[in-house]
């Protein structure tokens, strides 16, 4: 069986990985896939990866990323640095979307990405049983049989498009762990997330890869964030940061997400 593999997206990963592309990467982060052999999931999907992937040979890049029969993608929240582009993927095979029922609301109102792409492509909806009293909730993704993904309500700052004043609600953002079956190995992903909470913070020690944001520079340093990572037992923390340098990463045995970038459990 396959391992399960982690790929940060930036945006011109696959047709880099393929020779045909040089230039650096975006500013976009929190979009990266998972998966196993030739079948994945988009955590997340910005307009540049959207892009990215509509303009790729299938042959190139990792197999079954771009040229699958169902595109399944997972939101972590209704930003539109994660979720606008769903737009960009309007054109081509339907679209299993897995998102908590907050979400869906805000892409159907708020940010109505929803009912425009309801007229070009089938987008099945998948709901993440995270709401309410219930900020945990376990799914599988279809084509991924091993791989056990849970949902974790956090309390991420509003996006811009968020209703002013309005009461935080639970399932507005989520991390994910999720769990390969087959090796034991797992992944703590959370974009958005810079200061994890005790609930957080009881997943992240029972895994293998944590890949976070970063608070600003004062911040992590007045917090001792950087500490804080290195006593995490993972064998891999990855920062989802837009900071190209970041140079209070060095020497922590911390990687700085990098389009492309391949992580294998």
């Amino acid at each position: 069986m396959p391992a399960m593999k982690v790929v940060i997206l930036r945006g011109g990963a696959v047709q880099r990985r393929a020779g045909g592309l040089t230039r650096a990467d975006t500013a976009d982060s929190g979009v990266c896939a998972v998966g196993v052999g030739d079948q994945w999931v988009l955590i997340n999907v910005s307009a540049a990866v959207a892009h990215s992937l509509a303009c790729a040979d299938p042959s190139a890049g990792w197999p079954g990323l771009s040229d699958a029969k169902v595109r399944a993608i997972v939101l972590t929240d209704a930003q539109l640095e994660h979720a606008g582009g769903l737009l960009g993927l309007r054109r081509g095979a339907p679209i299993d979307l897995y998102a908590t029922p907050a979400v869906f609301e805000d892409l159907s109102t708020h940010l109505p990405i929803l009912p425009a792409l309801q007229h070009y492509c089938g987008v099945h909806w998948r709901v993440i049983p995270v709401s309410g009293d219930q900020r945990v909730g376990s799914f599988q993704v279809e084509g991924l049989p091993t791989l056990e993904f849970t949902a974790i309500a956090t309390l991420n700052p509003p996006w811009p498009h968020a209703l002013e004043q309005r009461a935080p609600v639970v399932g507005e953002s989520i991390a994910l762990a999720v769990h390969d079956h087959a090796t034991g190995r797992s992944v703590f992903c959370a974009p958005g997330l810079t200061m994890p909470g005790p609930d957080e913070q009881a997943w992240l020690r029972n895994s293998d890869c944590v890949l976070l944001d970063e608070p600003d520079p004062a911040t992590a340093a007045r917090l001792g964030w950087g500490e804080w990572l290195d006593q995490l037992p993972a064998r891999h923390k990855v920062v989802l940061a837009r900071d190209a340098e970041a140079p209070w990463l060095a020497g922590r045995g911390i990687a700085l997400a990098r389009d492309g970038m391949e992580i294998e459990l």
